[in-house]
């Protein structure tokens, strides 16, 4: 969430390098219903978790993005949790 919060702040800044303010508001609500899910005990069935934010990162971020890459993997471990 660090690296998240920075980026945020850069974008209001106006010094942002990465994504755009909106993808990085939704994807820190995003990560935050993950975090709560998990915290809580209560993940919905695998097929419902929330994803996207790994397809965002794909489709538009530039391939070297720490930012990225640690979305990528909290997408990832929190739609493989038991």
């Amino acid at each position: 969430m660090v690296l998240l919060n920075e980026e945020i702040d850069r974008h209001k800044r106006g010094l942002g390098t990465i994504g755009t303010h909106g993808q990085l508001e939704n994807s820190k609500q995003q990560l935050t219903r993950m975090i709560t899910q998990l915290e809580s005990g209560s993940l919905p069935p695998k097929d419902q978790r929330l994803v996207g934010m790994g397809h965002m990162v794909a489709d538009s971020w530039p391939v070297d993005a720490k930012l990225g890459e640690a979305l990528l993997l909290a997408e990832q471990a929190y739609r493989s949790a038991p």
